[in-house]
């Protein structure tokens, strides 16, 4: 080949990879799922891009000159293709041959956690080959029929795979848009992010502010929470792999800021967990979230988020803060924040 094509098709194949699987982590909106189509669609191709290179691999590994001249520069590239082959392996089985955890870690963990850390080495890579990303390289005609190719062959790949396993009633066939598996048993998982744990929280002694940029702060305890009765149908989507859809009961995040009266200029709003743990929500994104005190008609439990939690349906688990004792108007956006929580 006149240009190293397959090192620019692999470059920018990964980069799609990570950036649809990002947004397959922090939406729950079925309006994304063609993001996570295209996740699975690029996956195939990156498999396909392997099985065309694999000849020219081996014949890289066989010769002795490119040890002798750059060795560790060969072993890191053989690092990167084997975390690459295991990224998308680990991805594979749990789509399609059901959900599985390795040292109390589901696979969709252990499958994003490496896709990060594979971050550098692809850094290290396309710095290497960044001959290959000069414009005339990238706009050259058969480099962009060779990768449409490679995204067509991904995308029949995933179709094939796809209803195979819906036909054949496989495990896969259950999964939400999102990678995760159903959760529909009288209980659902406890989990946390990171380092949070199940703090106590005495009820008695329990109040929820509402402050910030308000004109009116206030705050209330449990007993007056309790007296709110509205309802939300919504999936808790979790980023380990399951997801369970349930009713909700509790007071709109609306009608709280109602009462707070918001001053001009409020930007979005930040849930503080009694833990320290917090997220912001856009002012729009409190349209739609409910403080919850219960779930299915009872009350939540310590490990769901006794006395009061976040539901916003459009959200991954992790933004559906627990134990939730302050509710702050901001005048900044939601932006002002990790896109992933931290701690």
């Amino acid at each position: 080949m006149r240009y190293p094509w397959a090192n620019i098709a692999l470059i920018i194949l990964v980069i799609a990879e990570l950036l649809t699987g990002y947004l397959g982590l922090t939406h729950s909106n079925p309006e994304w799922i063609g993001a996570m189509h295209l996740h699975r669609i690029f996956g195939f191709a990156i498999l396909a891009l392997f099985a065309w290179k694999s000849r020219n691999v081996l014949g890289s590994l066989r010769t002795r000159s490119n040890w002798r001249r750059s060795l560790n520069s060969m072993i890191w590239s053989i690092v990167l293709l084997l975390g690459l082959l295991i990224v998308l392996g680990l991805g594979l089985a749990w789509s399609h041959l059901g959900p599985y955890d390795w040292m109390g870690f589901s696979g969709t963990t252990i499958h994003m956690n490496l896709a990060w850390m594979l971050i550098p080495l692809l850094l290290w890579h396309s710095f290497r080959h960044r001959i290959s990303l000069r414009t005339r390289y990238l706009v050259d005609r058969r480099h962009v029929l060779r990768v449409i190719g490679l995204a067509m062959a991904g995308f029949l790949a995933w179709r094939t795979a796809e209803l195979t396993g819906i036909l054949a009633a496989g495990p896969g066939a259950e999964r939400r848009f999102t990678g995760s598996y159903p959760e529909n048993g009288t209980d659902f998982p406890v989990t946390m992010w990171l380092n949070d744990k199940i703090p106590t929280v005495d009820a008695s002694t329990w109040r929820l502010s509402i402050d910030g940029h308000v004109e009116s702060p206030y705050w209330m305890g449990i007993d007056e929470l309790q007296t709110w009765g509205d309802s939300l149908t919504a999936t808790l989507d979790c980023t380990g792999g399951w997801h369970t859809t349930r009713e909700w009961h509790g007071v709109p995040v609306s009608q709280l800021l109602a009462r707070a009266k918001p001053k001009p200029g409020a930007g979005s709003i930040t849930i503080r967990s009694r833990t320290g743990y917090f997220r912001r929500y856009s002012l729009a994104e409190a349209e739609r979230a409910l403080l919850a005190s219960r779930v299915d008609g009872e009350p939540l439990s310590a490990g769901h988020g006794f006395p009061a939690r976040m539901v916003e349906p459009h959200k991954r688990g992790y933004d559906w803060v627990k134990w939730v004792d302050s509710i702050t108007v901001n005048q900044t956006g939601k932006l002002w924040q990790p896109p992933l929580p931290l701690t």
